[in-house]
């Protein structure tokens, strides 16, 4: 059988109604720069931004969004960060610039901050946390304790619960069962 090659989700891309408004937020707010823009060949203007200098794009954003939509078909748009310093450093950052509303969540196996860009898509700021629970997980979490405190709130709380290994053990895992997957097509 065919073993099927290793997927690596790299963008997405947005409709806007208010395109500039949203190109402003995600540089100002996000620290993206836009790497290139233009028009598609539907006729939408379209900003291609990134913060990886190896990566001509993580996010897309055109013009073009109804403003009259029953709902927001986005559920969440996330970004991973390198450490928990780093996520108290942009949480600290976006109380400074205005950014309401932010939620703080332990998941266990993750830290998270979730606030709403400008036409209320919903964005989450996360790390990886070095452990692993059963999801969905969702407890209160105070970025601006210290990182040791963090980490050992939430190392009590996973130990607590079922299913708890490291993060490299839970990795391991995933890598047998993607493994054996692959074998199976």
């Amino acid at each position: 059988m065919a073993t099927l090659p290793r997927i690596n989700f790299t963008h997405t891309g947005t409709f806007c109604s208010d395109l500039d408004k949203m190109v402003e937020f995600y540089c100002q707010k996000l620290g993206f720069v836009v790497s290139d823009k233009g028009v598609a060949s539907t006729g939408h203007r379209l900003f291609f931004m990134t913060q990886n200098p190896e990566v001509h794009h993580q996010l897309v954003l055109f013009d073009g969004k109804p403003t009259d939509l029953p709902f927001n078909p986005i559920n969440q748009l996330s970004f991973l960060l390198d450490s928990l310093e780093d996520l108290q450093r942009y949480y600290r950052f976006a109380r400074a610039n205005g950014i309401e509303g932010i939620d703080q969540v332990d998941h266990g196996n993750a830290w998270s901050m979730y606030f709403k860009d400008p036409e209320g898509n919903p964005i989450e700021m996360y790390v990886d946390a070095p452990f692993y629970t059963n999801q969905p997980c969702r407890e209160p979490l105070d970025l601006e304790m210290p990182t040791a405190e963090i980490l050992a709130q939430t190392e009590a709380m996973c130990r607590r619960r079922p299913g708890f290994q490291t993060r490299e053990d839970w990795m391991q895992s995933m890598a047998q069962r993607i493994a054996e997957q692959r074998v199976s097509w």
